[in-house]
């Protein structure tokens, strides 16, 4: 016994329309149809549906192997996928897929596949199975270009976008590296006309004590530019002729924690550090962020309290990058400071006598910015300082 599912009207009309009718409708739709026997797996093909594909209709087996056969392989799972979700459901899940095949010539054709199965036996099995295939390799190339134009668009404005920020980053550089420069050379320039006048020992008033200690500020003031030059082109290499390759982050630390042995075995200091992610990023340049961030959180502490410092990262759901805090228990940044810590020459603590020239944050920032991301100070709860920053997982 077989169960026939037509609609009513389809049922009909079938006796009265033989394939000949049908191709010519199809064929002036420019789509092709095909009538698979379940059981047999014989298939008929309209000659519309192998012209789609480049041969003429006696070049091609009436048979479902033969459709297989021209589908990408790559394709094959979701067209049995398809067909096995429309047959157990009984047809209440359509069959309706965009495929892949391959034409004659070897180009790509790709098809919007709908089909029904019509035919069902008295236990459920499907007998017969109708549809049509249409080509729409045209409209499918011309939404690939557009992809390709909005991908090229969104490279072209993020290139853009970078050239800008660089472009206002360097104007920074050069406006807050004229101005400190200048403090040093103002000290030499004083000193040495000082000393140019009184420079005739016999009218000078000038001691000889003086003399040597004006020399001594001159020759303080040239080494602490000579310095500052040194930090600044350090800081305009960062990224230079670098390439961005597969990074271990959690042997990065461990490199930074075994050259930082000394000043962390010396202040007492506990480093923890919880698994952290492989990425693409520039090594060298991840491995100078870490030491500038694990350093300066042993470095602005109190003698009397050992440096607790803690590195995590956590990763948002669908999101591209990897989140990383770096928390200590130190001094802390006075919220006057927080907004502009980041910048050269800054300074937090000034005051409490510490060494260093206000760069290894800004050289923290720059290397966060080369893997396309951004950083931040805040607060420590419990005492001491959180830098967070966010890297570009890919």
């Amino acid at each position: 016994m077989i169960r026939v599912d037509l609609k009513p009207d389809l049922e009909k009309s079938l006796p009265k329309l033989g394939h000949s009718e049908f191709e010519f409708l199809f064929h002036h739709s420019l789509a092709g149809y095909w009538d698979w026997d379940v059981v047999s797996g014989e298939t008929y093909m309209s000659p519309s549906f192998k012209a789609m594909f480049g041969y003429q209709p006696e070049e091609l087996e009436n048979h479902i192997n033969t459709v297989f056969s021209l589908l990408l392989e790559e394709d094959h799972a979701c067209a049995n996928g398809a067909i096995g979700a429309h047959m157990e459901s009984q047809g209440k899940i359509p069959y309706q897929e965009v495929l892949r095949f391959r034409h004659k010539d070897g180009s790509t054709v790709y098809v919007n596949c709908n089909g029904r199965v019509v035919s069902w036996s008295d236990e459920g099995k499907p007998l017969r199975m109708i549809g049509t295939h249409a080509d729409i390799t045209e409209s499918k190339t011309n939404e690939q270009r557009a992809q390709m134009q909005a991908r090229r668009s969104q490279t072209l404005f993020e290139e853009l976008r970078k050239q800008k920020s660089k472009n206002v980053a360097l104007e920074q550089f050069t406006a807050i590296a004229s101005h400190d420069l200048k403090e040093p050379l103002r000290t030499m320039g004083s000193y040495a006309s000082l000393l140019l006048s009184n420079a005739d020992e016999a009218n000078s008033t000038m001691s000889q004590e003086r003399r040597l200690q004006s020399l001594k500020f001159i020759a303080s003031a040239s080494k602490r530019m000579t310095a500052m030059i040194d930090t600044l082109l350090d800081y305009s290499k960062i990224g230079k002729g670098s390439q961005k390759s597969e990074v271990n982050l959690n042997e990065i630390v461990q490199h930074v924690t075994h050259d930082l042995a000394n000043q962390i075995q010396q202040a007492k200091a506990q480093v923890t550090c919880k698994e952290l992610p492989t990425i693409q990023g520039y090594g060298v340049e991840l491995g100078q962020l870490f030491q500038n961030l694990i350093n300066n959180a042993i470095k602005y502490t109190d003698p009397s309290v050992p440096p607790v410092i803690e590195i995590s990262c956590t990763t948002e759901e669908n999101s591209v990058y990897q989140t990383f805090d770096v928390k200590d228990n130190g001094l802390g940044i006075p919220e006057d400071k927080m907004e502009n810590v980041f910048e050269l020459y800054s300074r937090a603590h000034i005051d409490h006598g510490f060494e260093g020239q206000g760069i290894g944050l800004a050289r923290c920032k720059k290397i966060v910015e080369l893997h396309d991301g951004k950083i931040e100070a805040l607060p420590n709860p419990t005492g001491g300082s959180i830098f967070r920053f966010t890297i570009l997982s890919t």
